[in-house]
């Protein structure tokens, strides 16, 4: 049976945009039988039973519950017990491969629970494959245009015609594809028939074409085989053999929670909005609130195939809320104050601040209970307001004008509070805002900031025991022994969590030239006291800008807090002038780029040559300061910055601990190294380490205009120590997610490598990629690799070998420890788990300081330098150690991690040129071999 992944229905954009109207007001098998098992070899094989992370993806952990309730960690359990095994359906077989060996030996073994559910039966009957497609007769056409819609793709599947054809226990993937162990028809047999929909007329026809052709059967054995001959591939949704298959089992096991659920099309997390579940977010004037879901989806992990359950939390629009409240929010006015006035004053400030509530759905409660049942979607703002839009309507048999606010006076004698607002422009008309109210299920879609962020963590995040349990809830919610149509099909799944070996790997422990741990810190971190950096840098020439907000702080305050810095800059081994800093007092309001200036001079002035570092002190975090400064050191002047708030610095009883973070930033932007962790693959040999990432636009900075573009970095480093990063970074179009001049940025990290090693190119690269899915690993080694290994063919003389990988870290595996873990109930640092014997392994290097951490996956996508297991493992978790700015492990190994930084100060470097084409400001050549972006 040939794949149907690039098949596709006629579904198109939803019905309830098509029509406008000129009113205003929008109308059962033992499974201890071996004889029906899948097995492999001569032996049946069965498996026995996650710094501030993963905080968007969590359980709830503390925060005002949705009742204004106290603090308190919600595990949501559905009531339902589930049973400790399920017997395998008559229609199954049972299904136990054998999870492949670990092939790395170092560390402590130890067994780790991971949130997999593995699936233990396959059908033994015939299962049917038919494509569904579905258009809209030139007769009901609306628009000229025969798309079907989401919803009238829905509403069709949902008729008794439809119904009884497909018969029971029928699986529909929701766009084009659906399943039964019936055969409908025969094999590539195409039927076709017209389906009234609801509203239906003689004069207004309201049907739907639908045609269905039997494919054939979903090929069971292609998958069984590939499981059982461990042809683990990276991403096995891109092998067209089992790709259907796998669509298959996911559409069969998304069918139920999405009939009862908020989600999306063909998504994954799945949202009931019931007590325990969501939390109003303060900081919103509680028009928002953190709603926690349930993620589910069929994979192929650690060599069996399973079903990967999580939570999973995101912000929605709370329901039943007046969209004049939601305006008053998004604008930050107080509910006391006029609406209408503000909006009077300032007309732009609504439309600027308020085009997030554009395509929202809403409801209204003026008119029928059929009509006010109806979701409507605000597809844009009028110009005109109720008093200026005007429209025809019949009178006795006349034809008058009249305005939507006397409309809505005459007609539903209800006086508008602001009619000099503008309205909701629907496909039915116009709204008046303070008549619609937000529907339920309406999914936030922009970026939370600041506050809000912060009142979500609160709900968001769980410690693991707590997550462990609130997985454990959803499984019971899902209820997947329970559900007929996996029974029909032959499947069943296993009730506890996948068990699987795992091993801790050593710590290593980071090395300064004086000071250094005796033995490895635990937990995956450390302090700085009595240590001194292992390459301290020397300051010669240094100024400080204070701007002040309001009165200020006393200048004393100013003095106690530059002697702390050069205390503490010493301590750690730094060279400090004894003098104070040249010093200038400058205006928020002002020009910061003419203000840097002027520091610049004032410290070349005093000191005699030009300043190695600038610090500011500024009250508060502020975009448009940081951005300036940054533009003028970074490139104009070519000197080392450091921005530090009043509120940290002056704060006498952290101050100590602040300069001490002050100075792991500051060292590394003069060029020195805080700390070294050795590894034995990096010391035998001349390597480079490479980190790639890409930044794309916010949905709010893509209705900027023009909008901003994706910003790519590279960054690589070019010492025997492999601790020193020198970083490259572009603007490029559209939201690419490859980098699309990786040539030219690799060319010029491989000259500045040359440039510090007496012409000498590395003999090995290794290249850790950032950001990607499955889904784009091909893509990667044609649009990076490639690049990559042309540019190292080019070299003369010995080429260098190179080893890719790609770092995930969207994802929803999480471990739990079966012995100790840390604190909050997490795997200790250093836990490793074998995903496949190809060098693909999760990995938790960092110990969490709040919630429940998140593995990162690490995949070798190409390696000419024949990594062992062990030698890949040790290396990326002593990496880990080394992040510049922090005394602790990470989550993510650093090359990345300065990628992403890159990329981040590239947006701030952004310039446009006379023609309006968008560029990245050149870094200036002094900063080009320091980490600038630390």
């Amino acid at each position: 049976m040939s794949g149907y992944g690039d098949r596709q229905g006629y579904s198109g954009r939803d019905d309830r945009s098509r029509r406008r109207s000129v009113s205003p007001r929008g109308d059962r098998r033992d499974p201890r039988r071996d004889d029906r098992s899948y097995t492999g070899g001569e032996s049946r094989y069965s498996g026995r039973r996650d710094g501030r992370d993963d905080s968007a993806q969590r359980g709830r952990y503390g925060g005002r519950g949705s009742d204004g309730g106290s603090t308190s960690y919600a595990t949501t359990s559905s009531g339902a017990s589930l049973p400790s095994t399920v017997p395998v359906p008559s229609t199954g077989r049972q299904f136990n491969p054998l999870t492949p060996p670990m092939k790395g030996t170092i560390g402590k073994p130890t067994r780790i629970l991971v949130n997999h559910y593995e699936i233990q039966s396959l059908p033994t009957v015939k299962t049917h494959t038919y494509e569904i497609r579905m258009r809209v007769p030139v007769s009901s056409q609306r628009r000229g245009k025969s798309e079907v819609s989401a919803a009238q793709l829905d509403t069709v599947m949902r008729q008794d015609a439809v119904k009884a054809f497909f018969k029971d226990n029928f699986v529909f993937d929701g766009v084009s594809l659906g399943w039964s162990t019936t055969e409908l028809l025969p094999i590539n047999e195409t039927r076709s028939t017209m389906i009234d929909l609801p509203g239906s007329t003689p004069d207004r026809p309201n049907e739907v074409e639908i045609q269905f052709r039997n494919v054939g059967t979903v090929n069971i054995l292609a998958l069984v085989k590939y499981i059982m001959e461990k042809r683990i591939e990276l991403d096995p949704m891109g092998n067209k053999e089992i790709e259907p298959t796998l669509k298959w089992l996911n559409a069969v096991y998304r069918q139920d929670p999405a009939s009862k659920w908020v989600t999306r099309p063909g998504g994954s997390a799945y949202y009931d909005r019931a007590p325990g579940t969501f939390m109003s977010l303060r900081s919103t004037a509680d028009v928002l609130e953190a709603v926690r879901g349930i993620y589910q989806t069929v994979q192929l992990r650690f060599g069996k195939l399973t079903i990967n359950v999580d939570t999973a939390t995101t912000a929605f629009w709370a329901p039943g809320k007046n969209l004049i409240e939601l305006v008053h929010a998004l604008m930050q006015v107080p509910p006391h104050a006029n609406i209408q006035d503000v909006f009077v004053r300032d007309p732009q400030r609504f439309f600027s601040q308020c085009e997030r509530l554009v395509g929202i759905f809403f409801n209204v409660r003026h008119l029928s209970e059929r009509r006010n049942a109806r979701k409507v979607k605000l597809n844009k703002w009028t110009r005109g307001n109720a008093m200026e839009l005007e429209f025809s309507v019949n009178r006795e048999d006349n034809s008058v004008t009249t305005n939507v606010n006397d409309y809505y006076r005459d007609r539903y004698n209800i006086n508008l509070r602001y009619p000099q607002l503008p309205l909701a422009d629907t496909k039915d008309g116009w709204f008046p805002l303070e008549l619609c109210f937000s529907a339920s299920g309406e999914r936030y879609k922009e970026v939370l900031q600041g506050a809000e962020t912060a009142d979500f963590i609160k709900f968001a995040t769980a410690p693991a025991n707590v997550r462990q349990q609130q997985i454990t809830a959803n499984v019971e919610k899902l209820q997947w022994h329970n559900l007929d149509t996996p029974k029909t099909m032959g499947l069943s799944v296993k009730t506890q969590m996948l068990q699987v070996s795992g091993r801790i790997l050593p710590s290593p422990t980071p090395q300064y030239s004086s000071g250094t741990d005796t033995r490895s810190p635990e937990m995956g971190s450390w302090n700085l006291r009595g240590k001194r950096f292992a390459r301290p840098s020397a300051i010669k020439s240094w100024g400080l800008m204070y701007i002040p907000a309001g009165a200020g702080a006393p200048m004393d305050a100013v003095q106690d807090l530059v002697g702390g810095i050069q205390r503490g800059f010493g301590t750690l081994g730094m060279n400090v002038p004894r003098d104070l800093p040249a010093f200038l007092r400058g205006n928020a309001q002002g020009d910061i780029a003419i203000m840097v200036a002027e520091l610049f001079s004032k410290a070349n002035a005093a000191f005699g040559t030009k300043p190695d570092l600038l610090m500011f002190l500024i009250h508060g975090a502020s975009d448009r300061i940081y951005k300036a400064v940054k533009n003028a050191c970074d490139i104009q002047f070519g000197v080392a910055s450091q921005v530090m708030l009043v509120e940290k610095a002056m704060n006498k009883r952290g101050q100590v601990q602040y300069i001490a973070n002050i100075g792991l930033k500051a060292n590394v932007k003069l060029g020195g190294m805080n700390s070294v962790v050795e590894d034995p693959l990096l010391r035998n040999s001349r390597w480079m380490l490479l980190g790639g990432d890409t930044s794309h636009p916010s949905p709010a900075q893509l209705r900027m205009n023009p909008p901003p573009p994706t910003f790519s970095a590279l960054t690589a480093t070019w010492d025997n120590t492999c601790t020193a990063y020198t970083a490259v970074a572009s603007a490029q179009l559209g939201k690419d997610q490859m980098i699309t001049d990786f040539a030219l940025q690799f060319e010029e990290l491989l000259k500045r490598y040359k440039e510090k090693n007496n012409g000498s190119t590395p003999n090995s690269i290794l290249y850790y990629r950032d950001g990607l899915s499955e889904s784009q690993f091909a893509a990667i080694m044609a649009q990076e690799v490639g690049p990559l290994k042309e540019a190292c063919a080019a070299i003369s003389g010995p080429k260098p070998k190179i080893t890719v990988v790609v770092c995930i870290k969207r994802h929803h595996t999480r471990m739990f420890p079966t012995e100790r873990g840390d604190k909050l109930g997490n795997v200790l640092p250093g836990t490793v788990v074998e995903n496949s014997p190809n060098n693909d392994i999760y990995l938790v290097a960092h110990g969490g300081l709040q919630g429940t951490v998140r593995p990162t996956r690490y995949v070798v996508l190409f390696d000419q330098n024949n990594l062992s297991a062990d030698d890949f493992q040790r290396l990326t978790n002593n990496l880990a150690w080394t992040y510049a700015r922090a005394t602790r492990a990470v989550s993510v190994v650093p090359p990345v991690y300065y990628a992403d930084q890159a990329c981040e100060r590239a947006r701030l470097h952004l310039r446009e040129n006379a023609e309006g084409v968008q560029y990245v400001g050149l870094v200036h050549d002094d900063l080009k071999y320091s980490m600038y972006w630390q």
